[in-house]
Order: structure tokens, then C-alpha cells, then sequence
């Protein structure tokens, strides 16, 4: 996607530690008056009046006019001069703040409400806002005094956000009254830890026309994003891989993909974000079959492209008789830390397996691979079982190495493929950078089809294929 010279080339979502509180408070409302005791006591603010000025100007009987001055004098609220004539307390002086003005009365309420606080600025946010899983994210680290010291502190920041949290409505049971001042917090009488939460923050990394990084925006969702863009830089630098650039040249190569070495500068071996927007138009006026794209293939833009290829495919399979179970649709995941954080991996992989079948037949069948070390890797093998949770049954485990780890593919046999290079180059972009074509060709679709193949049943050695199988075998056998 590109726009004011800035090209998205990748989209991840970090996971924010966050806590839902039980808070409950005491807090300062305005509240008017009734009507008499009202423009009494506005009338004497004015000027201090005598009782029959009191009862010409309102139209009240002597008796009316005793009751009325006589509750608002047992109230404190007015006192009798020594020359007869009546004015305000110094109390209900303060229920003015200006001549004319309607007087508030101040009142101190109990209340409570369920909020969300993050652990890193302690930003209250909607309870909407979130999803309750850990999965599709890279977690971020906070101080480990914030998770432990969290209802003390979440006590005082809601003291000093309270006006901001009014704002934005996450305590829209406390009513303003009349449109007047904003009630104030009294005191918090308690902070109850309900449950640990993520707050997820989609982050889009981005690059000039130069294909050199750009600064990262802040989160609207935060009071402060300095402190939450340093906790991502320690996690990037933790993931940090060494420049595989060459790697992925020779593996263009391996699948007969010299378009997209053109889309590098020769001398610097960067991309050229220009040279995409180039192609894309020559693409889309020519009968190719081809499509290329950067950023992850399950960002929203890249999946709808990948469909509208796919398309035509499904709908032919959904006329003919044949049912197409027996047809696999292949997906092989990369090594790279980066793949599949995103809540749109999450959404993309749910697509990709509810399409495979209509209600009659089967179109195609899924085959999600993901990266082991070997048939015994239980551990990483019950990583990718939790990180996939009820979409795992359909993914097996691939030794790691199909073209060094750095290429994702797609493959529909002899209909389609997508191949998606990622690339780090960690001296000029923070995080990889997915940069790959969806094909049509039948020759190219061949090529990629017999490598992949190749590589799936192959072996590493006597007994080691290099298909390891279904994630749940994997576990429960070790």
C-alpha cells in the first residue's frame, strides 16, 4: 500500500500486557436545586433583599414566604441581617460561581465500573477494544513492579485520568447534570485485579522511496507511546536475524523468478518501492497470470487479491460434479518470527479452510505446514498447536529449510501459487519484509509444485522425513 510516499511492507500486532480492574470510588457531582430554594437564593445573590421583597417578586402569601425563607435559613444557606434584610452564607456563596449563574449544589457519591489498564503507561481503554486470546501477536515485556504493584498504581492513575476516562465514556453511568461541570473524583475506596488481558497494537512498518525505514506511529489508544515503542524496539532487536538477501536471490533462482529480481537496486541490493508500483501497472495490463505484492500475504489488501485469483478456480470446481478432497491447496510457513503475528493471520487461515468445502463437496484439502526441527520437536510443535488454537488440526510439521526458510508458499495444485520471499535486512528495516507474487502460470505453478513437492517427501536421514506430520501426533507422542 502506498501513500504520501510511505509504502506499508509489513503489518504486526505486538500484545501489550494489560489487567481488567474492579475500582470502586466516591466521587464529587453539581446538582441543582429545587425551584424555589433556587431563585431565592439567586435573587439574594444578586442583592440582599427584605422577606416582603421576597414575597412581592415571587407572588407568595406570607405564610409561603415564612416556610420558604425559614427551610433555606435551617439549611445554612441564608442568615438575617441586623438590618432586616436576608443574605447568602458563606456556604451557599460557594454554590456560585458567578452573579446569575444557576446554583450546583456539590454532592459525593459512591460508585464503581470494570476498566482496563495496560501495564507499560497505564492508559485506560475500552473494554471493547479487546480480544481475550495471546495468539496472532508478539508479546511485549514489561517491568515486572508494574505486574506486581499494579492495583497501587492503577489506584493513582485513575485518580489522574479520571476526567480523561469520563471523556471518552468508559464511566458513562455517572451522569452530568444539566450540562454543568464534569463530577470529580472524591476518593477510591478500593482496586481489585480481575483478570490479565492483551491490548492488542497493529503496527504497520513502513519505508520511504528509498526502501530505507520510516518512524513508527503512536497508538491513539495510549496516553504516551515513547515507553511502548522502546519495549518493541528490545523485542525487534531480540528477533533480530543476519541479512538474508543473498539467500533469497538464490532462491528466485530455484523457482525461475527473475521479475522479482528486477524489483532490487543492483548496486545497493535494496527494493525499490517504485519499481513494485511499476510492475503492478504493466501486471494489470497484461495477461500474465501474474500479481505482485508486498507485505504479508494474509494483510487484508494481499488475501482479497489472492481470492480474486482463486476465484474463478473454485467457482469452475463448484459446477463440475467432481468432488476435489483428494486436491491438496498446500501451505508452508517460513522461519521467520514475524510470520502469522497478526490478527489477520488468524482471519485469513479461518478463510482458507472454510472455503474448502461447500455444503455438497469438497473443493480442495488445506494442508497448513509449519516449521520443526524434526518429528520429536514436541516443543515447538505445541507452540504452533497453541498459537493456532481450533485451526490446528489441519497443519503438520515440516523440517525447516524448503529454500532456507525464508520463502513461504501457497500452492493449488496445477491451478495456483503465491510465493512470498522474507527478507531481512536488519541494517536498513526493523522487521522482515515480505515481498512476493501470486501465479496463475502453468509453468510456473509446475516449477513451484515439483519443489515443493520434492521437499515434503524427502528425508534428512534414515528414518526422518521431512513431513513429521500432524502437530496433535507430534505432541502426543513425546
Amino acid at each position: 500500500m502506498i501513500s504520501d510516499n510511505k509504502v506499508t511492507y509489513h503489518e504486526v500486532d505486538f500484545l501489550l500486557p494489560a489487567q481488567r480492574f474492579n475500582i470502586q470510588f466516591s466521587y464529587v457531582s453539581q446538582k441543582g436545586l429545587p425551584f424555589i430554594r433556587e431563585f431565592v437564593l439567586r435573587l439574594v445573590h444578586v442583592a440582599s433583599m427584605s422577606k416582603a421583597q421576597i414575597a412581592t417578586y415571587f407572588g407568595l402569601t406570607h405564610r409561603e414566604t415564612e416556610e420558604a425563607i425559614s427551610d433555606l435559613v435551617q439549611r445554612g444557606e441564608l442568615t438575617l441581617s441586623s438590618d432586616g434584610r436576608l443574605t447568602l452564607t458563606d456556604k451557599s456563596n460557594g454554590y456560585f460561581s458567578e452573579v446569575g449563574e444557576i446554583p450546583h449544589l456539590s454532592t459525593i457519591q459512591d460508585s464503581g465500573g470494570t476498566l482496563s489498564f495496560d501495564l507499560a503507561t497505564f492508559s485506560c481503554f475500552s473494554n471493547q477494544t479487546f480480544q481475550d486470546h495471546w495468539r496472532g501477536g508478539l508479546t511485549l515485556k514489561v517491568d515486572d513492579n508494574n505486574v506486581s504493584q499494579s492495583e497501587k498504581l492503577v489506584e493513582k492513575h485513575f485518580q489522574y485520568q479520571f476526567n480523561q476516562i469520563l471523556d471518552k465514556g468508559y464511566l458513562s453511568h455517572l451522569q452530568v447534570q444539566g450540562g454543568k461541570e464534569q463530577p470529580s473524583i472524591y476518593t477510591v475506596n478500593s482496586v481489585n485485579k480481575l483478570r490479565q488481558i492483551p491490548l492488542r497494537l497493529t503496527t504497520e512498518f513502513k519505508m520511504d522511496n528509498d526502501g530505507k525505514a520510516v518512524e513508527r506511529e503512536d497508538y491513539e489508544q495510549l496516553n504516551s507511546s515513547e515507553c511502548v515503542h522502546e519495549l518493541m524496539a528490545v523485542e525487534i532487536a531480540r528477533l533480530s536475524r543476519h541479512n538474508n538477501t543473498m539467500s533469497i536471490f538464490k532462491a528466485m533462482v530455484s523457482i525461475n523468478d527473475d521479475l522479482t529480481l528486477k524489483l532490487f537496486d543492483s548496486k545497493t541490493n535494496q527494493l525499490n518501492p517504485l519499481f513494485i508500483k511499476d510492475m503492478q501497472a504493466l501486471e494489470e495490463y497484461s495477461d500474465s497470470g501474474r500479481t505482485t505484492f508486498l507485505g504479508p500475504v494474509y494483510s487484508k489488501n494481499n488475501w482479497e487479491k489472492l481470492q480474486k485469483a482463486l476465484a474463478p478456480v473454485l467457482n469452475q470446481r463448484i459446477r463440475d460434479k467432481t468432488d476435489y478432497g483428494g486436491s491438496p491447496f498446500v501451505w508452508v510457513a517460513p522461519s521467520d518470527p514475524y510470520w502469522s503475528k497478526s490478527v489477520r493471520f488468524i482471519s485469513s487461515l479461518s478463510d482458507f479452510l472454510n472455503r474448502s468445502a461447500t455444503k455438497d463437496k469438497r473443493l480442495y484439502k488445506p494442508v497448513l505446514y509449519v516449521p520443526v526441527q524434526d518429528a520429536v520437536d514436541a516443543r515447538v510443535a505445541r507452540q504452533w498447536k497453541h498459537e493456532l488454537g481450533q485451526f490446528h488440526a489441519c497443519a503438520k510439521g515440516l523440517v525447516e529449510g524448503l529454500l532456507d526458510g525464508n520463502v513461504e508458499i501457497l500452492h493449488l495444485e496445477d491451478e495456483l501459487s503465491a510465493v512470498i520471499y522474507h527478507i531481512s535486512q536488519p541494517e536498513t528495516l526493523p522487521v522482515t519484509m515480505p515481498l512476493g507474487f501470486i501465479t496463475t502460470n502453468k509453468d510456473a505453478i509446475e516449477i513451484i509444485g515439483a519443489l515443493i513437492t520434492e521437499y515434503i517427501k524427502s528425508t534428512s536421514g534414515f528414518d526422518k522425513p521431512h513431513d513429521c506430520g500432524f502437530l496433535s501426533s507430534i505432541v502426543e507422542k513425546h
